[in-house]
């Protein structure tokens, strides 16, 4: 049986179908095994869509994917950008840590990795171009800094995690803090390394320190924006669902206040929102289907059970859990692998000690390292758009920082402490 229904998805995804039709259509595989044969079948993948996208915490991720539109067309990425370039001033690699640095705040905004290469890319790689930056240093840099923008929360990755595998979105948002900095603060070591060897330095300052402070009260409704969201949400104010609306609501108010966001701005990120909040609602729906049927038959339990017959080595069931999802952020968008693999592998997790909130968040964390890796490499291939560069040179430069952001992988998934520590902390 599983070989016929994975089998059957892979096949699929080969011959170029979309994914959510894919897993769809894998579902049929069950019908030898379902009552009623293929119109029980039908019925029932319709009614698991309906019930999956009739969720009120789901609402909170369309809200966030507008928000994160919004933002990128209200100018709030040129604010953080100026900040944190003012902050790392002609530091060797400054502009690369002031791409890092403006990465961590916009994903603290936006919620998705491509989003915030988009943003924070188009102005960080053309000046680093200016200044004798190498494309592929440049381009492979902001590749990898963008997958910060799934850990930092509000993250659409988390949400849909929590709403597959029954885990408290809040938890996550809380525990992917640290994560992300630590990976951020990984990125910085190669960053340094490669521009003291090759010379590389950021802007000069125009000024001292109150010129500095002057950029920092120019991006101050870009800094509260985060302080506002995730402070209500971590104080019991609002849920995710609600900071989410009040997100978009910031987003629309910052963006006509300060000019920056015009009523064609607003028309195009309500477009793009709606199409990927589209795509994502029809893959949630596919997958909650075939997740159901798979515990119908039994199949995390068996997968457990095949798994314990080799190893009960914790340590190498997580270095497996690692493998997999690197891998398959490597062939399968980071949405689709939450939604296939989590609620397979959570149950064995859980047996082997490891807390649901943290492999959530290991998991994430390898699923952005995969959002570089070829052939799906979706980061990657945004960097090289705006770069306007080969796609070969912008994989090559992106070598070290990869490398540097498997240690910080590694790191977060053996020490469980990195994620949850500030769980212990607010309870």
């Amino acid at each position: 049986m599983l070989l016929a229904v994975f089998g059957g998805m892979f096949l699929a995804l080969l011959l170029g179908v979309p994914i959510a039709a894919s897993i769809g259509f894998s579902c049929l595989a069950f019908i030898p095994w379902l009552p009623g044969g293929l119109d029980r079948a039908m019925f029932f993948v319709g009614q698991r869509m309906v019930v999956t996208a009739d969720s009120f915490t789901l609402l909170a991720l369309p809200f966030f994917i507008l928000a994160g539109t919004l933002m990128s067309h209200g100018g709030i990425a040129k604010k953080l950008t100026d900040l944190a370039e003012a902050i790392s001033g002609d530091f060797p690699g400054g502009l690369g840590i002031a791409g890092i640095v403006a990465c961590m705040f916009f994903g603290a905004v936006s919620g998705s990795g491509p989003a915030t290469v988009a943003a924070i890319g188009a102005i960080i790689i053309p000046a680093m171009l200016d200044r004798g930056y190498d494309a592929g240093y440049a381009a492979g840099l902001m590749a990898c800094a963008g997958g910060i923008g799934v850990l930092i929360p509000p993250s659409v990755p988390m949400i849909v995690y929590g709403v597959n595998c029954a885990v408290s979105i809040t938890d996550l948002f809380i525990a992917g803090f640290t994560p992300g900095i630590i990976v951020g603060l990984f990125l910085m070591i190669p960053t340094v390394q490669i521009a003291k060897k090759r010379g590389y330095a950021g802007a000069p300052r125009e000024g001292g320190f109150s010129w500095v402070m002057r950029r920092v009260w120019d991006a101050k409704a870009a800094l509260l924006m985060p302080v506002i969201i995730l402070g209500g949400i971590y104080s019991g104010v609002f849920t995710p669902t609600e900071a989410g609306i009040v997100a978009v609501a910031y987003a629309i108010v910052h963006g006509f206040f300060t000019r920056e966001l015009s009523l064609n701005g607003l028309c195009k990120a309500i477009i793009e929102a709606a199409i990927i909040t589209g795509s994502c609602v029809f893959l949630m729906g596919a997958a909650s289907a075939f997740a159901k049927l798979l515990h119908m038959k039994d199949v995390p339990n068996l997968i457990t059970n095949l798994i314990f017959n080799v190893t009960t080595n914790k340590y190498l069931i997580l270095l497996m859990f690692n493998i997999v999802f690197l891998l398959g952020g490597m062939f399968i968008d980071t949405l689709s692998n939450i939604l296939i693999f989590c609620p397979i592998f959570l149950p064995l997790a859980v047996k082997i000690g490891v807390d649901p909130i943290h492999f959530g968040i290991f998991v994430i964390t390898n699923l952005a390292l995969g959002m570089v890796t070829p052939p799906m490499g979706v980061d990657l291939f945004v960097a090289a758009n705006i770069a306007k560069r080969p796609f070969e040179q912008v994989m090559k430069g992106s070598i070290p920082f990869m490398l540097w952001n498997l240690v910080a992988v590694l790191l977060i998934t053996y020490f469980p402490i990195l994620s949850l520590w500030p769980l212990k902390l607010f309870r």
